[in-house]
């Protein structure tokens, strides 16, 4: 049958991302042939789809039922391409959060949205091609990962707190990255988001956060706010409202009550 040729051929090779134009190879059928397997390889369970004409092989070591591979990492890296893992996604991975959740955040310039796969829920979160910067590639379970490097996480998880557990999440990574950030780097991607608000919550954290690692005077001073700069809520004021004591150095409304800033508990 030419469906079990083509599973075992790509086995036998060791490939575990497979293309239409593989399946036209490998079976010697036309581009629409090709597609036609395709579909009856994902309705039986040997296809995974990933993005437009990509496709996850799964092993037939997974047994006569072809069980399909439900690591959200080796899936989630064919759904868009360019991209990045990001946000708390990134932050578990980093060694920032202990768990992320159930939401996996993939950062593209692409396509926003969401799309569920078994008991995990990939979000793509659309970023615009010049902030499209700071990924890295990380090696997990014998798979390469794109994902954020430890500064351009925390800068994400500042600028969208509600996409790394709130406030208190964003909190927290920046809290446990700090001994091991590159202060130049944060500052260089600070600037270059070119979002004013953004870099005078993250300088504020910076400043105030696990304040044993203070960061070193060059990064505040490139952060720092010009005298008479408007001022910015710290946390999303749709959660946490406007009201709050007004920070002269960074001009930060701290809307976020010390409580909820330091839930997952306050570093040295």
């Amino acid at each position: 049958m030419v469906e079990a040729r083509v599973v075992l051929s790509l086995e036998g090779d060791g490939e575990s991302v497979v293309t239409l134009d593989d399946l036209r190879r490998r079976a010697g059928v036309s581009p629409g042939h090709a597609r036609a397997i395709a579909h009856r390889l994902v309705r039986k369970g040997w296809l995974e789809r990933g993005r437009r004409g990509v496709y996850l092989l799964n092993p037939s070591q997974h047994g006569p039922d072809a069980l399909p591979d439900r690591d959200p990492f080796r899936v989630g890296r064919l759904l868009a391409d360019p991209y990045y893992f990001g946000y708390g996604t990134a932050a578990e991975l980093h060694g920032l959060l202990p768990q992320a959740g159930q939401a996996y955040y993939v950062v593209t310039p692409g396509r926003s949205g969401r799309r569920p796969f078994g008991p995990s829920e990939f979000r793509f979160v659309h970023c615009a091609p010049a902030r499209f910067f700071g990924a890295e590639s990380l090696r997990r379970r014998s798979i390469d990962l794109r994902v954020s490097d430890r500064e351009r996480t925390v800068l994400d998880c500042v600028d969208r707190p509600e996409l790394a557990g709130g406030m208190a999440g964003a909190a927290h990574i920046l809290a446990i990255a700090k001994p091991n950030l590159r202060w130049a780097t944060l500052a260089d991607y600070a600037i270059r988001f070119r979002n004013r608000a953004v870099a005078q919550r993250l300088g504020y954290l910076a400043a105030t956060v696990r304040p044993s690692h203070r960061p070193p005077r060059a990064f505040l001073d490139r952060l720092r706010p010009p005298n008479g700069a408007a001022y910015v809520p710290l946390g999303p004021a749709v959660v946490h409202g406007r009201r709050g004591v007004h920070d002269p150095t960074w001009r930060v409304v701290r809307n976020v009550p010390e409580s909820q800033l330091y839930a997952e508990g306050r570093l040295r």
